[in-house]
């Protein structure tokens, strides 16, 4: 759709994918998408070349475990289908210091949130950019994981221009649409959170990567071709722009690329082996894991997307890149 950008694009292809596998109602697919667009007659083109033209509404699945029907359109999606917790840190846990926290950026005060391994210095930072929800708990929860695990985590809240993440994830799914008609802004509102973590005595210098997930998996490319800062960058699920030019910025940039899959996510994983010739072309680090029987969002565990076994295995892995290459 030669109206909408890559990222446009990118959020309005996650709701419609939630949509058919039923965790979406139609209507609030209709929502999200016309927030985007600004345009009802380009909400019913877009959305009809992806399949999704039906007019009956399309309940969100059952939850697996009480077989009975999900939260009211009101409540976060696809987040409110049940499905088993991963391995949570507590943010009182005794281990790390973890809160919210705010830094300057270059249209005003950005939100964040800051875990870190308690009375530590000379730690690697890691900055963490969150799904189409916003700076929902289940990010917070993987910023804690690293603080546990070593790292300086730094969550950004991508919606700080429009007074942060609120409590409806429509209205939130919505703004970061809108946001992303300029993702400029949101790539110059992360490189803050960069240089914020450069200026805490207990972050180790020169020593900072990035991950994200979903559409924060295509934020995480756009910052990785953006900053000299990064040595470390892990996608997940995530597709950079396609255009030649922005691949050929990419493998100039320093950051090592560990880019996260699943297989079943073809949307996504179609991108991989363009991407991964151009690193190798170049000389660059790069290793693509792309997980068996996994689909999009299989490392959220709060959502019935959610696989366990590539989970797990994801996260040793990420965690072993950051090592290799920041610690």
């Amino acid at each position: 759709m030669s109206d909408l950008g890559h990222h446009q694009m990118y959020l309005i292809e996650e709701f419609a994918e939630d949509y058919l596998h039923k965790q979406l109602a139609r209507r609030d697919l209709v929502k999200r998408v016309l927030l985007i667009t600004g345009s009802v007659s380009l909400t019913a083109s877009v959305l009809f070349s992806l399949g999704c033209s039906g007019g009956s509404e399309n309940k969100p699945a059952a939850t697996a475990s009480s077989g009975a029907a999900a939260a009211p359109t009101s409540a976060p999606s696809p987040t409110a289908v049940s499905a088993p917790v991963g391995p949570g840190v507590a943010e009182n846990d005794p281990a790390i210091t973890a809160g919210a926290v705010t830094f300057p950026g270059p249209a005003g005060e950005i939100k964040a949130y800051l875990a870190r391994p308690k009375d530590k210095t000379g730690v690697p930072g890691v900055v963490i950019i969150h799904e189409n929800r916003g700076l929902v708990e289940p990010n917070k929860d993987i910023a804690r994981r690293y603080a546990k695990e070593g790292f300086v985590a730094l969550a950004v809240d991508l919606l700080s221009r429009n007074g942060g993440t609120g409590s409806d994830a429509n209205v939130n799914s919505g703004a970061l649409g809108a946001l992303a008609r300029n993702p400029a802004d949101l790539v110059a509102d992360v490189v803050s959170g960069i240089s914020y973590l450069k200026t805490q005595a207990f972050v180790k210098p020169g020593a900072i990567g990035i991950t994200g997930f979903c559409f924060g998996g295509g934020i995480t490319w756009e910052v990785t071709a953006a900053s000299q800062d990064l040595k470390a960058s892990a996608p997940y699920y995530g597709a950079p722009e396609p255009t030649a030019e922005k691949l050929d910025t990419l493998v100039k940039m320093p950051a090592a690329v560990l880019a996260v899959y699943g297989a079943n996510d073809t949307r996504i994983t179609a991108a991989a082996p363009q991407v991964e010739a151009k690193y190798k072309a170049a000389n660059k680090p790069i290793e693509i894991k792309i997980y068996p029987n996994a689909g999009h969002a299989f490392f959220n565990d709060t959502a019935g997307s959610y696989n366990k076994e590539a989970a797990d295995d994801a996260w040793k892995t990420t965690l072993a890149w950051f090592r290799k290459y920041l610690v």
